[in-house]
């Protein structure tokens, strides 16, 4: 992730560009750090060897979580984590490419292995996909423990979590601990560096091994010594060191190395504001192009032979001969005028060897992607009050003033709507768009959802599911996240759709000041390196960037009081969703149906009127009904539920009723077979650890793993996909305290144990549950799967004697039994 070939050139320059942190519990130094969540996650759960391919071991893994973070804690270290918001669209080609390298390949090579191999431990662990709910998980590890020490925050990112993390760690003078080359490319007032997760080293002393053997010969000893290389018996414990703290971490020292965007900058000999200019011509996330682009950026810029290393220093030694020229041509040249006069001149330099055969609007155009690519670097400055103090100077955003956020515009559509066609505002849209803040920057708001209102996508989570059926993000999601759609543009609006470039320039009304293309920047006399160091040379662009912001954030905010209705636009909103299509991703554009039409086939035509106020606004009761309606599940029986049983119970009903319907469309034989058995949906409710027990969930499971039978993969793929879904739903409608999440109970594991029979629940089901799950359904479940057993072989008839009776049995013989009756002679 991040700079292509920035993490190997780091590793590789590591004596020169970096320094060592030793920290332990005795050392009384406490250091700030910013930890990328999603980095968290993912090197936690490869780094735990937790099973995967189940579909998780999410109370496990929420035990880990807790674990890493309160021994961080107790040794010193502040603790802040940083989750991404809303994917920018520059970043989607390298999403999809990512998407496909890391859940559809794996999938399919699974799926196109035999049995036996994929059960290998050397397959999964080479294989491993990312369980769709460990981000929930890990979310509620965090919130429990953040109750109950100091020294814990989470943060939700406005858009892009990289540069949130190192702003906020430029205001705690900390570091971002993470998986990303981008956090040594980006840079704030205050920020001290990067240090990759992987060389956070918890320093276990390993005591040398010698074994003694007596001997009888005289005061002589034989001593052998273990070989090198011998492998540790206990393999997996080994690795845990390097992350996961040990069961006596209290006495341990925890070793760090760090590298700072200023040490890097040095050893390229640029300054370090050039930084995120070298990072977008090398390559990052946000310069990939899509795949029907046949003309890649990088591979224009540089010869197929050169290596990842010998790219980075190439744009580095030509970004200093732009901005530095030698004496002896330095007036034969024009110097370097503005920011867009640098990367042109730096874009040229890198395709000497192609320019004269490409047109001017090319050129043109990788210009306009670099400068994309780089603006998404830019972190405004901040004058306020620096440290924990300067934080949450409005409720809006702990970084940004309300004009300045990114965030606000994303939840403000209708708000703005409304301040165009009146100038009395509605109050029932500030109070939702209100409602809505509170809820993402409380972690209560899923970054999917955010996805949606930001640039009208979708993006399912995806898992390990059979790749010649249907998606389950289709079948299985797409029917609750429509009504998702309905009730965001409902109640904050989504994106417009998208206008050609003519219509859209229009509508900008073409006012951009074009004043920094013409602002110089004087390098010529600045060949001493501390001034080289204090110029900002991407400021223009900054400047630019901050002026969308402000113009953007200006609007929101329009005068309080007056009355509503609802408005539709001229033309419905579309979203895009991003599924699996077989053996890739594929996008598909989803109609945003109407919120009064879907309210309607609910019996509830009422909350969809002109004059109704949106959902969000409604009491909790009349959410709670519009949310079983939905699922189909508006029962008494469900209505009683404990609060914490009702996620499992409305996702097992939901699967169960579509796969049904589905059945009932066609009858065709396959989709009959998708059908659950009352069997399959007992395991599930049964593979969770209900209550306050405190034994894990794979208490009864065998020792040896349970097969993996692949029905048994699609049924945990359809029940973790309407886990997804619904909960997403539940947030949308502020029902979060009624519909916790609870997927940090489930052990995929045992649900494939209870399925195989490998396994059985010795504890019955929390009373009512299975009534909740069956109330209504009774015609709905298939037959119970009996296993063909194979027919008893008859007994082989007594053979006569040789001699007397071989001739008389030679007709029923076959052709091999007289052959060897011959041997036999």
């Amino acid at each position: 992730m991040g700079v292509h070939g920035l993490t190997t050139y780091l590793r590789e320059k590591k004596r020169l560009l970096s320094k060592s942190i030793v920290l332990s519990s005795s050392s009384n130094t406490s250091i700030p750090i910013v930890v990328d969540g999603w980095s968290f996650i993912y090197d936690l759960h490869n780094t735990s060897n937790l099973p995967w391919v189940y579909g998780g071991e999410y109370a496990e893994f929420t035990r880990l979580v807790t674990t890493v973070v309160r021994a961080w804690i107790k040794i010193g270290l502040q603790v802040s984590f940083v989750f991404d918001g809303a994917c920018p669209d520059l970043k989607f080609p390298t999403v999809i490419s990512r998407l496909g390298q890391s859940h559809i390949q794996p999938a399919q090579l699974f799926f196109r292995t035999s049995a036996v191999s994929r059960s290998t431990g050397r397959f999964l662990n080479e294989n491993r996909i990312l369980p769709p709910l460990a981000y929930s998980a890990c979310l509620h590890a965090l919130e429990a423990l953040r109750s109950e020490v100091d020294g814990l925050e989470i943060h939700f990112a406005d858009e892009e979590g990289d540069p949130y993390a190192v702003e906020l760690a430029g205001r705690l003078g900390g570091y971002v601990v993470g998986n990303d080359s981008d956090f040594v490319i980006l840079n704030s007032d205050g920020y001290l560096g990067y240090i990759p997760m992987g060389e956070m080293v918890w320093q276990v002393p390993v005591p040398e091994e010698t074994s003694s053997i007596n001997a009888d010969d005289g005061d002589f000893q034989t001593v052998r010594k273990p070989k090198a290389k011998r492998k540790d018996v206990n393999g997996p414990k080994k690795s845990l060191a390097n992350f996961v703290p040990p069961e006596n971490y209290i006495e341990l020292p925890l070793s760090l190395t760090t590298y700072s965007p200023e040490t890097l900058a040095k050893h390229l000999n640029i300054p370090v504001s050039l930084l995120p200019l070298l990072g977008a011509l090398v390559g990052n996330d946000f310069s990939k192009e899509s795949e029907s682009n046949s003309r890649k950026i990088q591979a224009l810029f540089f010869d197929r032979q050169l290596t990842l290393i010998q790219r980075i220093e190439r744009v580095a030694n030509t970004l200093h001969s732009v901005i530095t020229p030698g004496a002896q041509r330095r007036k034969a040249k024009h110097q370097v005028g503005s920011v867009m006069d640098l990367i042109d001149r730096t874009v040229n330099a890198l395709l000497a060897r192609l320019v004269t055969t490409m047109g001017s609007g090319e050129v043109e155009d990788i210009v306009d992607k670099i400068v994309n690519a780089t603006l998404q670097y830019a972190i405004p400055k901040h004058g306020g009050i620096a440290g924990r103090e300067g934080l949450w100077a409005t409720s809006v955003c702990a970084l940004h003033d309300p004009e300045v956020c990114s965030l606000l515009p994303i939840i403000s559509r209708k708000v703005m709507q409304q301040a165009e066609e009146s100038a009395h505002p509605d109050p029932a849209l500030l109070e939702a768009r209100e409602q809505y803040l509170d809820a993402y920057r409380s972690g209560l708001l899923s970054p999917k959802i955010m996805d949606i209102l930001s640039t009208g996508s979708s993006w399912g989570r995806l898992f390990l599911e059979n790749p010649d059926l249907e998606t389950v993000g289709r079948s299985i999601g797409r029917p609750v996240r429509e009504w998702i759609f309905a009730i965001l543009d409902d109640t904050v609006g989504l994106p417009p759709v998208e206008l050609d470039d003519a219509d859209s320039s229009a509508a900008r009304g073409d006012s951009v000041d074009e004043s920094d293309d013409d602002e110089l920047i004087d390098v010529a006399e600045s060949d001493d390196e501390g001034s080289e160091d204090s110029t900002d040379f991407l400021a223009p662009l900054k400047g630019e960037l901050h002026r969308l912001h402000s113009s953007e954030g200006d609007a929101t905010e329009p005068p309080t009081s007056i009355t509503s209705h609802r408005r539709r636009p001229l033309g419905l909103p579309t979203v895009t969703e991003y599924l699996r299509r077989g053996t890739r991703i594929a996008s598909e554009i989803v109609l945003v149906k109407s919120i009064t039409d879907l309210l309607s086939s609910i019996q509830l035509p009422e909350y969809g009127t002109d004059d109704a106020p949106p959902l969000s606004l409604r009491s909790e009761d009349d959410r709670w009904t519009v949310f079983l309606r939905i699922l189909g599940s508006d029962l008494p029986s469900v209505r009683q539920l404990p609060s914490e049983t009702v996620l499992a119970v409305l996702a097992v009903r939901w699967v169960i009723n579509i796969l049904h319907v589905r059945w009932q469309e066609t009858n065709s034989k396959e989709r009959e077979k998708e059908r659950w058995t009352r069997n399959e949906a007992r395991c599930f409710l049964a593979s969770f650890t209900w209550g306050s027990c405190e034994e894990s969930a794979t208490a009864n499971v065998s020792s040896d793993p349970p097969p993996v039978l692949d029905r048994n993969i699609q049924l945990m793929a359809q029940v973790l996909m309407a886990l997804d879904t619904i909960e997403q739903l539940s947030q949308v409608l502020l029902l979060t305290r009624r519909v916790p999440f609870n997927a940090h109970q489930l052990s995929g594991k045992l649900f494939h144990a209870l399925l195989t029979a490998t396994s059985y629940s010795t504890k019955p089901l929390p009373s009512g549950i299975w009534d909740a799950t069956e109330t209504g359904l009774n015609d709905v479940f298939q037959e119970e799967r009996v296993k063909k057993s194979k027919k008893p072989k008859a007994e082989k008839a007594v053979t006569p004697t040789r001699g007397k009776g071989l001739k008389k049995d030679l007709p029923s013989k076959g052709l091999f039994d007289l052959l060897g009756d011959m041997d036999d002679l």
